[in-house]
């Protein structure tokens, strides 16, 4: 089976990571918002962060890092329509109690994606036709630890591609 997923995600990965929008992020003294490919592999634990192809962080068994669908709507051709959906994780903690600054943070985050993928003049690095609608199916999650104030969206990507 041919899929544009794994392109995809090295699209969004590139995309984020060398976004202004994302490095211009702040919450307190921290500035920028480090993007992941999957699983963070280091003990760092920025304040900003968007995980692309995992929607929770914590988990340490494996998880779908995209999901995909194809379905083939001419029976003379072999091309096939794909709908692929990018799993992403968006998470701000901030060490002190204060809720509303990484709600908002997270938002922020999940924003900036969204213009990312709305803005894109290259069908995706020609990996997709469009987005579908782009970002979607998120939900705000958040909670107050004993290591201060967290939010998490976990949001997916969703295009549309002929293969």
């Amino acid at each position: 089976m041919t899929t544009k997923a794994p392109a995809l995600i090295d699209w969004l990965v590139n995309a984020c990571a060398v976004s202004a929008s994302l490095a211009a992020l702040q919450l307190g003294d921290t500035t920028g918002t480090t993007v992941y490919d999957g699983p963070s592999t280091t003990a760092l634990d920025p304040k900003l962060k968007l995980f692309i192809g995992l929607t929770d962080p914590d988990n340490e068994g494996i998880e779908a890092a995209v999901t995909f669908t194809q379905t083939r709507d001419d029976l003379g051709s072999a091309t096939r329509t794909e709908l692929t959906e990018v799993h992403c994780c968006a998470e701000a903690w901030s060490g002190t109690d204060d809720i509303s600054a990484v709600r908002h943070s997270v938002a922020a985050i999940v924003a900036a994606v969204e213009v990312i993928v709305r803005s894109d003049q290259t069908q995706f690095g020609g990996n997709a036709s469009f987005a579908y609608p782009g970002v979607t199916a998120a939900a705000l999650l958040q909670n107050n630890t004993d290591h201060g104030a967290i939010a998490r969206i976990p949001f997916s990507v969703l295009f549309k591609s002929f293969t």
